[in-house]
């Protein structure tokens, strides 16, 4: 009989810990754009402390971001998160200077790092564009002023070929 209580406690336990994990994990993973809401308080407090400065740009700015955020459009949020920054950098529309410093370091902290867009997983479309290298459509030569190199290229393992960078 005391073993079933035991086992009884035990798996309560478990239970309870398996069940404040899921929430709390839930919790964080839901939060991907609470970031936004955080710098979005402080600008309120920054508001509050500076009355005489214009902060309704900054505010739209960020309803933007948080748009976006719940578009889940990436390139969006990372160049409207960058304009942002430098509307506080630049001290857009008056904003007091204490104010902008206190605002652009809060935002640099609590704003999620950047991931790598990895080409391989990428899609082609208009919103994933990336850049890429072009040919010049000019014909080389194997050193500046020398005569021009065959359709296959230049062979620089042949003996008539001057190469002033080489020993």
């Amino acid at each position: 009989m005391r073993s079933k209580r035991i086992n009884g406690k035990i798996f309560g336990v478990l239970f309870a810990v398996c069940g404040m994990t899921l929430l709390l994990t839930s919790s964080v993973l839901a939060a991907g754009g609470a970031w936004v809401d955080e710098v979005w308080n402080m600008v309120v407090f920054e508001k509050a402390s500076f009355p005489g400065s214009n902060f309704d740009p900054y505010f739209e700015k960020l309803g933007r971001i948080r748009n976006d955020l719940i578009e889940d459009n990436h390139l969006s949020v990372k160049t409207e998160t960058n304009q942002f920054l430098k509307m506080l950098a630049d001290r857009a529309y008056g904003i007091h200077d204490v104010a902008a410093d206190e605002i652009y370091n809060f935002a640099l902290q609590v704003r999620p790092m950047e991931e790598p867009i990895s080409l391989a997983t990428s899609e082609l479309g208009i919103a994933s564009e990336q850049p890429m290298s072009v040919p010049d459509h000019t014909i080389n030569t194997p050193y500046e002023g020398g005569s021009k190199c065959k359709d296959g290229g230049c062979d620089y393992w042949e003996d008539n070929v001057f190469d002033p960078g080489a020993s």
